[in-house]
């Protein structure tokens, strides 16, 4: 299908997240009309003025109120007239408050993908996934090589029959509530579009661990990591592997790629930067930061670097190049007044 033309209306669900709002920011910086969708309109202004200070164009921005992820009514208001639309948020937040949230996530999905199908200009629909829809960095859960093919069809069976010692209070629980949820609602998507044949592409952007600065506010997500570490607040990186990054500009860039040019339609399309390790991390934030209270390293293999491979040619070559890991945690440090 052809790529959409500049001042193109794209919708971006969830918009004032960490990702959607880097994506919101690609768009307007591609030249495109932005709509967001809110749960409610009390920190629109900010997320304004946050985009303004980084040189965006807010004539072009506009936001409406979704406050029920499952009503197509809303929905079809959010996506009238729109030319792309991005699904980003999954109902309950990352990683999801119970184990309902895999079928929730799937329900909206599925009803986001009905009106969007109701609207004839609309030419392509990209949802963002995750790295975990394709594994876990953990042993049983590990993959050699990731690429546009794989999937974690092995988190699902955990989700789906957990053995009887599973704590589902524990950090584990959470990880693999959260890689099932990504997993199932994007095979949901994937599934609908080749039951229904809609006039419009599907892409999916997996990002893996997103670092880089904030465009509002104060830290959010996994960049909130990187402050704690620069202030020896560094206990979580416990329950949190050796894995890949991305930045979350390259992030948002690379879902605007996926809308606007042709040749990625029905593409699933890894965005990954580089591997990383806490060790790594912390030598590096000690080097740029040498006044921070940084922690010492960790043992193997938490230290350690991850070894897979992900398959990030297709995201790197859409982009020029990725963005760093050093140069993505200077620039995160340095958004949070490090």
């Amino acid at each position: 299908m052809p790529a959409l033309p500049a001042n193109s209306l794209i919708v971006v669900t969830g918009v004032t997240g960490y990702i959607a709002s880097h994506i919101a920011f690609a768009a307007l910086k591609d030249g495109h009309r932005v709509r967001g969708t809110v749960r409610s309109l009390a920190s629109t202004e900010e997320v304004r003025a946050g985009f303004v200070s980084h040189g965006a164009d807010v004539s072009k921005l506009s936001f409406i109120v979704v406050d029920d992820f499952l009503s197509e009514s809303q929905l079809a208001a959010a996506v009238d007239g729109a030319d792309g639309v991005v699904q980003v948020v999954v109902p309950g937040g990352v990683p999801g408050t119970t184990d309902g949230a895999p079928q929730e996530a799937i329900d909206w999905a599925h009803a986001l993908l009905r009106v969007s199908a109701a609207q004839p200009s609309v030419k392509r629909f990209v949802i963002t996934s995750s790295a975990f829809a394709t594994h876990l960095p953990i042993p049983g859960f590990m993959q050699d090589r990731v690429t546009d093919k794989t999937w974690n069809d092995a988190v699902v069976q955990i989700f789906q029959n957990p053995p009887p010692e599973m704590d589902k209070e524990g950090v584990a629980w959470t990880g693999i509530r959260y890689a099932s949820t990504k997993t199932l609602s994007e095979r949901a998507v994937w599934a609908w579009a080749e039951q229904n044949k809609p006039k419009f592409d599907v892409v999916s952007i997996l990002p893996d661990a997103n670092f880089g600065p904030v465009l509002y506010g104060g830290p959010k997500s996994t960049n909130a990591w990187i402050p704690a570490i620069l202030t020896n607040q560094a206990a979580f990186t416990n329950g949190y592997p050796p894995q890949w990054f991305v930045d979350v500009r390259d992030t948002g860039r690379l879902h605007i790629k996926a809308l606007t040019e042709p040749q990625f339609g029905g593409q699933r399309i890894l965005a990954a930067s580089e591997p990383y390790g806490w060790n790594l991390i912390f030598s590096l934030l000690r080097k740029n930061f040498p006044k921070a209270q940084v922690p010492e390293d960790l043992p193997a293999p938490l230290g350690g670097l991850a070894t897979y491979v992900m398959e990030n040619e297709v995201g790197g070559k859409a982009l020029g190049g990725w963005i760093g890991l050093e140069q993505s945690l200077i620039d995160t440090g340095k958004a949070c007044g490090f």
